[in-house]
């Protein structure tokens, strides 16, 4: 009786869903490292963050073309909204789960006879890729894209274009999170782990860094780069459905939908339908979503902006 009680004691451990002793877990001392380890993710996000917005502008890639501080005012205010959304109504959500995922053995990554650290792992990369075809979503399906262009018609891009969303952008992606946790069969360690990777990535392939060259093309093979992503938000639209992938590039190699012939000083950033100074106030952000939109891909006087045949060399950020 007494070997019984301490069992079911939720400070011994939580019962695993199988006799492999790799699937216990611990609870009691699983509960104290996630502490240590989201104050760690943390300091490396508001690190990261704060490193790029200083580089970004001792080594710029592109020149600005908006005025400043209005823009990075706007779009601070709508990355905090953003944030918001994510903190009020994503994390009470989808950490629940993952603890439930992780405690009954969920998802794809948990049914795998392996290590946790190798479940752990498989739940990373299927989560990376599933936030890959998210974003394909939000190009294609036009209820998705109301929200999402709002991104798009920033005409500059840096760190705070990382965080410049629609807060119902963000809350949209909110059942598709769940679904990624569920059937990935991310753990919460897993999870935590991919969100901070996800977070430093997109920030990182948001700014306007410019890094030396021959690095960058070294790692544009595995991580998503400013250059790249920078192709992604041309006003090309054959451009900008390219360069999916946010955390690794991988996906964007093996699908095919990589590009990395546009050197950046002829990439114009920005949407061609919303390069009106009205169309960029605060307000008008906030209500694109609602209003009656234009084709973004034509000009007010309905031209389409194309890239003329052969203007562009072959390779990987040919200079």
């Amino acid at each position: 009786m007494a070997a019984r009680s301490a069992e079911s004691s939720p400070d011994h451990r939580v019962p695993p869903a199988t006799s492999d002793p790799s699937h216990t877990v611990h609870a009691a001392s699983y509960r104290g490292r996630p502490r240590v380890l989201n104050i760690v993710l943390g300091a490396l996000m508001i690190g990261t963050a704060v490193v790029l917005f200083v580089a970004e502008k001792r080594r710029p890639l592109r020149s600005r073309t908006q005025a400043e501080p209005a823009r990075t005012l706007r779009n601070l205010i709508m990355g905090a909204t953003s944030l918001g959304v994510v903190g009020l109504l994503q994390a009470p959500l989808v950490e629940p789960l993952a603890e439930r995922v992780l405690k009954r053995r969920l998802g794809f990554a948990q049914q795998l006879p392996a290590p946790a650290w190798a479940r752990d792992a498989a739940a990373f990369l299927l989560l990376d890729y599933t936030i890959y075809l998210w974003h394909v979503l939000t190009h294609k399906i036009p209820f998705l894209w109301r929200f999402h262009l709002v991104h798009h018609i920033d005409m500059d891009l840096d760190t705070t274009t990382a965080l410049r969303f629609h807060a119902l952008d963000m809350a949209l992606s909110i059942p598709w999170r769940a679904a990624q946790v569920r059937l990935c069969g991310a753990s919460p360690r897993a999870l935590r782990l991919w969100q901070a990777f996800f977070f430093v990535s997109v920030l990182f392939h948001h700014s306007n860094l410019r890094l030396p060259l021959s690095l960058e093309r070294a790692l544009v093979r595995v991580f998503t780069t400013p250059r790249l992503h920078g192709i992604h938000h041309s006003a090309v639209r054959d451009e900008t459905d390219s360069n999916w992938s946010s955390g690794l590039s991988i996906w964007d190699w093996l699908h095919g939908t990589v590009r990395t012939n546009v050197p950046q000083d002829a990439v114009t950033l920005g949407v061609p339908g919303y390069r009106d100074a009205r169309d960029l106030t605060l307000g008008r952000l906030l209500a694109l979503p609602f209003i009656a939109q234009r084709d973004a891909w034509l000009t007010r006087d309905g031209q389409r902006v194309e890239r003329a045949p052969g203007t562009l060399d072959s390779g990987i950020f040919p200079s």
